[in-house]
């Protein structure tokens, strides 16, 4: 059956019929659903906004990586809603500080609750398909010497160091000029890798030793890489020799650290950290507030009313 409350559409449930006083509902177990749910049963206004512990907890159980449930973890147990009350009883300098701090930590949540996409692009024969699966751990997509063997995108979840990122294969770049249906789908493999490129977070350029480096273009940041180790390395620093997959996975992750500007150690056992882009954007409103009772209401409106009994303690 279909639960419908004034939001709309709650849930999808399994109802089962007790007898003419009890009947039972098997409904998903996200606390914030629960809570809407609980609500509507009891005839109570929707909540106004949903609390942030509870937010939190609900995107643990999809969290990709280890450090991202460790930090969502904290911020469930109220991390983020004892550091705002702190801060709101500090003189503006520090109040401001606060909030700079926890919006610095903000950028490097979100990277955890939504793993960045990383596209590997490059020229025909660059080594990107290689990469793939060394990154990957076993062999996903077919790797050989003949040009344009790559004509679809593949995607997989992989770990670099302690960031899950959505690792994307692409079609390599060469002229396809030739007429004929090999030649229109590397075509449309490629017109797909630039769309793929285009809505990254990182484009890892791949390139044999001497290979121009490319064109400027599109909003994403780019690491350009050599990933052709059995070619003389004429071209200077890059990428190692893909024989030895775990070195080559400490340069990627240093280039994927770098480029966006990330700690290579996202998870400070109990820092808190704004997970989600809301929380992210609510911080520049807090900031101009001066007085403590202004900060208190606006910090409430926020993170959502507090979890009963207050706050959950420190682990």
């Amino acid at each position: 059956m279909r639960l419908r409350g004034a939001p709309g559409l709650i849930d999808v449930a399994l109802f089962v019929d007790r007898g003419p006083d009890e009947v039972e509902l098997h409904v998903h177990g996200s606390p914030v659903l629960v809570r809407l749910l609980q609500a509507e049963l009891a005839g109570e206004a929707a909540p106004a906004s949903a609390r942030a512990e509870d937010l939190a907890l609900d995107l643990l159980a999809g969290a990709a990586s280890e450090a991202a449930a460790r930090m969502l973890l904290d911020q469930a147990e109220g991390a983020l809603r004892r550091a705002l009350s702190t801060l709101v009883l500090c003189e503006p300098a520090r109040w401001r500080a606060g909030l700079d701090a926890l919006a610095a930590r903000a950028r490097v949540g979100a990277h955890l609750v939504r793993p960045p996409r990383v596209v590997l692009a490059g020229p025909v024969n660059a080594g990107k398909s290689t990469l793939f699966n060394a990154l990957l751990g076993r062999t996903r997509v077919v790797a050989s010497p003949e040009e344009g063997t790559t004509r679809d995108a593949v995607e997989e979840t992989v770990l670099l160091g302690r960031y899950a990122v959505r690792l994307c294969d692409t079609a390599g770049e060469r002229d396809a000029d030739a007429a004929g249906p090999a030649a229109e789908v590397e075509r449309a493999g490629q017109a797909l890798a630039h769309r793929l490129a285009a809505q990254a977070d990182l484009v890892l350029w791949l390139a044999p030793p001497g290979a121009p480096a490319p064109a400027a273009g599109g909003r994403a940041p780019r690491a350009v890489l050599c990933a052709r180790g059995d070619l003389p390395a004429s071209a200077g620093a890059g990428l190692r020799p893909l024989e030895e997959p775990l070195r080559a996975r400490a340069d990627v992750e240093r280039a994927f650290h770098g480029a966006l500007d990330l700690p290579a150690e996202p998870w400070t056992p109990g820092a808190a950290v704004p997970f989600t882009a809301e929380l992210a954007a609510g911080l520049t409103h807090l900031a101009p507030l001066q007085a403590c009772d202004s900060r208190r209401a606006a910090v409430a409106q926020l993170l959502g009313p507090p979890p009963l009994g207050g706050p959950h303690p420190a682990r």
